[in-house]
Formats: C-alpha cells, structure tokens, sequence
C-alpha cells in the first residue's frame, strides 16, 4: 500500500503541478483549450472531481465556460451577476455547503472578468489558506492568459479590418477623383468649382489617410516596409516635397538648405514619403506665422535631414512615444486637422527600412527638431 505523502512532499509535488500548469497554459493553441485545461488541472490540483470556470460577458453577466465533473445541462442554466445569489448557485452546482466550497475571482486591471470554483473533497472539513492560495494561483495565470488572448484577437480583428476597408476604400475613391479631374475640364460657375475643390482635397487626403493605414498593415504584419533602392539624392527629393507643401500651404514659410554631398542607394519614393511627413507634421503643429526649416547636408558615409519648426514642445509623456501608431490622432484633431495618426509610425518604419536612425529633441526654447540620419548605401539585413 502507497504511504501518504508528508506535508513538505505534498506541497512540492503541488508546486511542481502548478508549473506545469503555467507550462500548459503557455503552450495551448485556442481558447477553448485554455478554459478546459483551467478545470481540468484546478481539480488535479485540488484534489477533488468537481471545478468549474465563469467568466463576465460586457453587461457583467458571470456564464460557465468550462467544467469538470459537472452536468453540462446544468451549468448551461448558470448565468448571474457577481453576487451571494451567484455563490449559491454555485455551491448548489458543485453540489457542496459553503465550507466545502472553494472559489477565487480572475482579476485583469482590477476588475473581476470570472472565477473559479471547486468542490473541495468530501474528507475535507473547510478550505485551507493552502488550498486557496493554490487556486488563486491558478486563477492569476489564467487571467493573464485569458486577457492576453482578448487582446490578441482584438489586434488581429483590428488589423484585419484596417487591411480589408483600405483596400476596399480605394477604387471608389479613384472614381470620385477621375471625375473630379474630368469635371473641372467644363466650363462652371465660380461657386461650382469651388465646390468640386472641395471634393477633391476631400478625396485627396483620404487617399492618403488610406495609403498610411495600407503601410501601417504592411509594417505591422508583413515584417516591415518594403523599399527598392536606387540611385537618388536628397537634395532633391527634399526640394521637390518642399515645394508641394509651398503649394498646399501657400501661406507658410519653408525654408530648405542643403549642404555637401545627398547622393545614396534609397527608394525615391519612400524616402520622398518620409520627408512630406516631416514636413507635414512641422506645418500643421507649428504657428501659422512661424518659419519650418528643412536641411539636408551630406557626410562621408551618410547623409543627415534635419526639419524644424518652432512652437509648443511635444510633452515629455508622449515624446517617448511619438513613432508609436495612433499618438498624434487626438492632438491633431484639437487642432482642427484629420488625421489617423500614423505619419511619424511610417516614417520611423522607412527609416528602419533603409538601415537608418530617426530621433526627436522638443522644448519650450528650442522649438521641435526631428533628425533622420541614412547610410548611403547600407546593405539590407541578412
């Protein structure tokens, strides 16, 4: 006959069950694994035949999800807010009186999203300190797993739908801006083309609110942005996106110098890409009567682009996390412009593409100045 393991036995075997539950946990492939794998080990752990799981829908409603030992019928009847009414019908569930009955909340950010109860053995009289720190144990490991799974699918959905409404968004777009194009070729009255302007600046910068949320899929999900290098200069490009926002901001003032050497290997069209949104980003969080600056100067092995411009600094919180996606939205909007908030986030990815640096100094005295800096001819990682 097996003897009976001794106190100090006991608890490191349940030590050792309760890491190989955390092991478990980690390498489950679906949710639904998660929750069976949750009652099934905390009964294992606890030494009884009975444990049930429940989670919070968004109303605050408590439903079983998974269970062990228990009548399926029955547990599909459970559904209640967190309250001694619903710890009566658990305990009438799991067939136990209070002192049998063991249960712990799941607790993400400090709110109860479910819990998890057993039936503790028949020989046993009440619940232990032991007991409940074991299965609040558990309960902590399945609440990180469970959250990280909600955000997970909430990433995915999200990026899954930015992908499939960009995509879908363009060929109306283009329609609308072919016809604005065929439209101004006809005589019209000045109100008229006033109003078709509007229609295309309109289609224009959602054009390009739709190319940004593209690139950010692209950066996100496909391993970074794509770049096809050739033959460019800076100076250039740097000139020729300076003149576009002349054009757009007939008002402001841009300056541009250069200096040295901008010759390199980059794709023209990304880097052009990367400077408008420096430049843009300038113009719109910059006094209208301010001047924003753009240098390029050239060294032996890089070239440097410098842009400028003066105003409120960006605060200390958000300048840790200026290339983050989503930061500038709220900002922009109080300022009265649109944006989805992902200008910086593209340009710190072309940037990275191009084997390159991007860095950011704001204050008070010295205005806001963002500093890219790009190897000539920097080779693609292996």
């Amino acid at each position: 006959m097996k003897s009976a393991l001794q106190p100090d036995e006991k608890r490191l075997l349940q030590f050792r069950k309760l890491t190989e539950v955390s092991r478990a946990l980690t390498y489950a492939v679906s949710l639904e694994q998660v929750l069976h794998l949750t009652t099934e080990r905390a009964a294992d752990l606890l030494e009884t035949n009975k444990a049930v799981l429940l989670l919070s829908d968004a109303s605050g409603q408590l439903s079983v999800r998974a269970s062990f030992g228990l009548d399926l019928a029955a547990t599909a009847q459970l559904s209640e807010p967190l309250g001694d009414q619903l710890l009566g019908r658990l305990q009438a569930l799991l067939e136990v009186d209070a002192k049998r009955f063991l249960g712990v909340p799941l607790v993400v950010a400090g709110q109860v999203t479910g819990i998890l109860a057993v039936a503790l053995a028949a020989d046993i009289a009440t619940s232990s300190d032991e007991q409940e720190w074991l299965l609040s144990a558990l309960a902590d490991q399945v609440a990180v797993v469970l959250e990280k799974s909600r955000l997970d699918e909430i990433g995915k959905f999200r990026e899954r739908l930015i992908g499939i409404v960009s995509h879908d968004l363009r060929g109306p777009l283009s329609v609308i801006l072919m016809s604005a194009a065929l439209l101004s070729q006809d005589e019209m009255d000045a109100q008229s083309k006033k109003t078709l302007g509007r229609i295309k600046t309109a289609a224009e910068r959602a054009s390009r609110m739709i190319a940004d949320l593209l690139d950010y899929t692209q950066a996100h999900l496909g391993g970074g942005i794509r770049v096809a290098r050739r033959p460019a200069d800076l100076h250039a490009l740097a000139r020729d996106m300076v003149e576009e926002h002349r054009v757009n901001h007939p008002t402001r003032n841009l300056e541009i110098s250069h200096h040295g050497d901008a010759s390199g290997s980059w794709d023209p069209d990304r880097v052009a890409q990367m400077i408008g949104n420096l430049v843009s980003n300038a113009v719109h969080y910059s006094p209208a009567t301010s001047a924003v600056k753009v240098e390029v100067r050239g060294t032996p092995a890089e070239v440097v682009l410098v842009i400028h411009n003066e105003g409120p600094p960006i605060p200390a919180e958000q300048l840790r996390k200026v290339f983050e996606p989503m930061q500038q939205g709220a900002l922009r909007m109080s300022m009265g412009g649109r944006s989805v908030g992902l200008g910086l986030y593209i340009v710190e990815n072309i940037v990275a593409a191009h084997r390159g640096t991007v860095a950011v100094e704001s204050s008070a005295t010295a205005g806001t100045t963002f500093t890219v800096t790009l190897p000539r001819d920097a080779k693609a990682p292996p």
